[in-house]
């Protein structure tokens, strides 16, 4: 383009040592070419800006452009595609070249969603009048552009079958609206926001749920933690076909982006389906990393991306302040303690002693550091690794309140038997009442749909159960009353 000869620069070349070699004439032919580099520079009138969010790779890049000789017609930055802006908003128009990463160099799905959908709105946005050219791997992905290819053109990246589109973005005033793709989704997502996000600062928590599935079609739930977003998907039935399911769910991603205006990356995807044994705590990464969040007075640890579920059960918020307040003077028990969230709550409340019983050593681990972010240390509040139900049958100690919130189901190898919450609470509550001592409390929660209480044989027990269900249901679980039920027992 600017008429240089390739390796103007070059001081060595093969036929140099030619014997009928002319070096005069190649001396005439070498200061022709500079000169018409010169010119071909100088007259050059287009420009060009290349970015990078990896500053080692921009530092090459400015390298080779200046041992090539044309460092002065070229921008490079280090920004990501969040940072993107258009160069010359008063025109001329260009076009945008991208190689964007489609899963060979990111492995973050999510993320790639999140990528894609952004550059897809700054191009509309910004870039009105353009022209576009990717090349990925992933057609999915590329939709998430929202736009409509002109051209296409099949290639291959060494085995990986890829495709080159090209698109003209159409001139237009910036997109007011936050997302226009999945607009009934997206409109009741702003709906809960403005309403939930008030509440909740409100209240002094950071997590709650934004959306549980309202609308049948965008089968997902989206809790905020934070500044973070964890969006749910429920395993789409086999009847639905999968390249529609996989669009709707990008199409949700995108629009979850736009109207809570969060940063891509701070958004984690997870697929939930019926869990059972012990898949409930299934690892799912190795990222160990933890965020720090506030619920009422409590600050409890997180994490986003390593399990299927957080470490914070949002919907037994109420019932860990209720504990809170129950708690004072009183001795504590914790069966089934996850990450020890009602244990935190209870110590903040006062009480004399805390128990904190689970299997998992991890979920303890996590727990002792929950306690110790709230400055609950020390022997009063012990935190014990066994089998919550073989650890029941043997304990001789007494409790003024206990929590207890067993699995539905489980028949983990690590549990002398299989358990059942509909077959066995009844002798779960007749191990429990030996430990509680007069004048005491037992809160029972589970997650059964459709539980039913066994009051007859409670009765037989000499215990009566209140349930007290919608009582800790918080407004942002209104909309599943469901989602779990709970009760507190005491002697009749």
């Amino acid at each position: 383009a600017t008429d240089r000869a390739p390796g103007l620069h070059r001081g060595r070349w093969g036929f140099s040592g030619w014997a009928q070699h002319d070096e005069a004439i190649w001396q005439e032919v070498k200061a022709e070419a500079q000169t018409r580099a010169r010119k071909g520079l100088a007259e050059y009138s287009s420009h060009f800006y290349g970015s990078d969010s990896d500053a080692r790779v921009i530092q090459r890049a400015r390298t080779n452009a200046r041992l090539a000789g044309i460092g002065e017609l070229i921008t490079f930055e280090v920004k990501d595609v969040a940072q993107l802006t258009n160069p010359l908003p008063k025109g001329p128009y260009g076009t945008v070249l991208s190689n964007p990463p489609y899963g060979e160099r990111l492995d973050s799905e999510p993320a790639l969603i999140a990528l894609h959908s952004l550059l897809g709105r700054i191009m509309k946005n910004q870039f009105g009048g353009w022209n576009l050219s990717l090349f990925s791997a992933s057609p999915d992905l590329l939709s998430c552009l929202q736009l409509r290819a002109d051209k296409q053109y099949k290639a291959k990246n060494g085995p990986l079958d890829c495709v080159q589109k090209n698109y003209h973005v159409a001139e237009s005033t910036p997109d007011s609206k936050p997302a226009m793709v999945a607009e009934d989704y997206a409109n009741r997502l702003r709906k809960n926001l403005k309403k939930f996000e008030k509440w909740a600062r409100q209240e002094g928590i950071e997590c709650y749920r934004l959306y549980d599935a309202d609308l049948p079609e965008y089968n997902v739930a989206v809790d905020r933690y934070a500044d973070w977003v964890v969006v749910q998907e429920y395993a789409p039935p086999k009847t639905i076909d999968a390249h529609k399911a996989r669009q709707r769910l990008f199409d949700i991603i995108a629009a979850t982006i736009s109207v809570l205006g969060i940063a891509p990356n701070k958004l984690v995807l997870k697929t939930r389906e019926r869990q059972k044994g012990k898949n409930q705590y299934q690892k799912l990464g190795e990222k160990g990393e933890f965020l720090e969040v506030t619920e009422y007075n409590a600050h409890l640890w997180v994490n986003l991306t390593d399990y299927l579920d957080t470490g914070l059960f949002l919907d037994h918020r109420i019932a860990r302040r209720m504990l809170g307040q129950m708690s004072k003077g009183k001795d504590f028990l914790n069966l089934f303690s996850y990450t020890g969230s009602a244990t935190v709550h209870a110590g903040l409340g006062g009480a004399r002693s805390t128990t904190t019983v689970d299997m998992s050593r991890t979920y303890l681990e996590w727990a002792e550091r929950n306690l110790r972010l709230n400055g609950l240390t020390g022997r009063a509040h012990r935190l014990i690794q066994a089998d919550c139900l073989a650890w029941l049958r043997e304990a001789n100690e007494q409790f003024d309140l206990i929590f207890i919130d067993p699995p539905t189901f489980s028949n983990s190898k690590r549990m002398e038997d299989a358990f059942d919450v509909q077959r066995d609470h009844l002798a779960l509550m007749k191990d429990l009442k030996r430990l509680l001592r007069a004048g005491g409390t037992i809160m029972f929660s589970n997650n059964k749909r459709g539980f039913r209480m066994d009051l007859d044989g409670l009765a037989k027990l000499g215990l009566k159960a209140q349930e007290i269900t919608q009582k800790t249901l918080s407004q942002d679980f209104a909309r599943n009353r469901q989602i779990h039920n709970c009760w507190l027992i005491t002697a009749a």
